[in-house]
């Protein structure tokens, strides 16, 4: 991959590069169509369809690499296919449903710290109680207060006791 490309923070999982793959897709078509209709006439185009923020994005940060052309545009759909096969994933699991704010946050910081085409995904869990369990590959990170508190099982007991 010669062109370095960084996703959108918005674009956070699998599922979401996915639907953005998707977009791209349909934004090829209608621009190799284009393309065709201005050959044949220069007066004959059709509107240009509506994409997401995400994918706006991404097509501005595209451009600024190289010029928007279908060559262009098919190797950014490439660039995007190797994104998705060969990308880490990292899972957070909370203990309630992640906000925007958080969300952004850890994205970015993970896209800074670990991997610049990391996934992220996030869940939620009432029992981990607080903290967080982070899962990259085959490690497992647990911050949770469970976690602690069943860790120091005596130590709990005893300031129960003295309360």
């Amino acid at each position: 991959m010669k062109n370095r490309l960084n996703l959108p923070d918005e674009v956070a999982s699998i599922q979401d590069l996915t639907s953005l793959i998707l977009e791209i897709r349909e934004y090829i078509k209608w621009f190799s169509h284009n393309a065709i209709l201005e050959r044949v006439s220069k007066k004959r185009t059709t509107k240009p369809i509506a994409l997401s923020p995400s994918a706006t994005k991404l097509l501005q940060e595209w451009e600024k690499l190289q010029p928007i052309t279908t060559r262009s545009l098919d190797e950014l759909l490439d660039t995007l296919n190797i994104y998705r096969n060969n990308a880490p994933t990292l899972s957070i699991t909370l203990a309630a449903p992640v906000t925007n704010d958080i969300k952004q946050t850890l994205i970015s910081w993970s896209r800074k710290n670990i991997a610049p085409n990391v996934m992220v995904t996030f869940g939620f869990n009432a029992t981990i109680l607080g903290g967080m369990v982070v899962h990259l590959g085959s490690r497992i990170f647990d911050w949770s207060f469970r976690r602690q508190i069943l860790a120091s099982r005596q130590n709990f007991a005893e300031v129960l006791r003295r309360v």
